[in-house]
């Protein structure tokens, strides 16, 4: 087993507890909170509370194709379509998160949300998933290339 997955393995299973954690107990609080502080904004808690909830189990999956991931490159079967179909759920799902994060954006902005910190972070999360969004479609792009080189070394032998 290669030490680099073992020690990538370790780290995701360290972040899902840490994303459980937040999910079930610390966002619940905070959403707790700002409708103490804000209580003309109560009816908006509890969806986007919901859309927080979602995008953080998008996460939980992806960390889960991720681990799927590794599995298959412990094995050796990186240049196969399961890897390749792996890889492009990824993408989906990033796009599928950084439309639900735009959503929410949109949602805060009806009732004059949200403060301009909140608004950079989201900002500049939506960029971050686009980032590793394109990252993810290098690596499909590399490993499709390597397929067909590896097929074509496969049949010159």
């Amino acid at each position: 087993m290669n030490i680099a997955s073992l020690i990538l393995k370790i780290l995701l299973i360290v972040f899902a507890i840490g994303v459980i954690f937040f999910a079930v107990y610390v966002l619940p609080i905070i959403a707790e909170q700002n409708s103490a502080l804000y209580p003309e904004l109560n009816y908006a808690k509890l969806p986007i509370l919901i859309t927080c909830e979602l995008l953080l189990a998008l996460l939980l999956i992806g960390i889960g194709i991720i681990m799927y991931l590794l599995i298959i490159f412990d094995r050796g079967l990186t240049f196969g379509s399961r890897f390749i179909s792996g890889v492009e759920i990824l993408v989906g799902m990033c796009i599928v998160a950084s439309i639900g994060i735009i959503i929410i954006f949109q949602y805060m902005r009806t009732f004059g949300g949200p403060g301009p910190l909140l608004a950079l972070i989201m900002i500049g999360i939506t960029f971050i998933i686009w980032i590793v969004a394109a990252v993810i479609m290098l690596i499909r792009a590399i490993v499709k290339k390597a397929i067909v080189y590896k097929d074509d070394y496969d049949m010159t032998v």
